[in-house]
């Protein structure tokens, strides 16, 4: 299947990305509930958070898909908050992603300095 998108706007093509998301969450099967062994990551991404009653809203701006928001539970915010913490105090300096390499795909780190679990 080919689609001309060549001509749509970007509020045409932020409409057209939004349908498509929320058509694919319908689908099966559903995306994996696991991360992948490699991911396309952006680097240095504009967020945002706020408290909420039951919670936190994060958000992260990803340059294609706009601001993608995600409501945490308190727990899960006491989690990140301290597996960011560890990670922190377990981090060597190496050479800064820039450029190309920023742009390359990224093979998470599972199971050290932190979680091997998916939350």
């Amino acid at each position: 299947m080919s689609i001309d998108i060549s001509q749509l706007s970007a509020t045409e093509l932020d409409e057209l990305i939004a349908r498509a998301a929320a058509r694919r969450a319908t689908l099966e099967p559903a995306q994996s509930a696991q991360p992948p062994e490699k991911a396309e990551a952006v680097v240095h991404p504009a967020w945002h958070t706020s408290p909420l009653p039951n919670g936190v809203l994060f958000m992260l701006r990803h340059p294609g898909l706009g601001w993608l928001g995600f409501v945490l539970p308190h727990e899960h915010r006491v989690h990140l908050t301290s597996l960011w913490l560890h990670q922190s105090l377990l981090f060597k300096p190496g050479e800064p992603a820039t450029g190309q390499a920023a742009a390359a795909a990224i093979a998470p780190n599972f199971g050290t300095g932190g979680s091997g679990t998916v939350h």
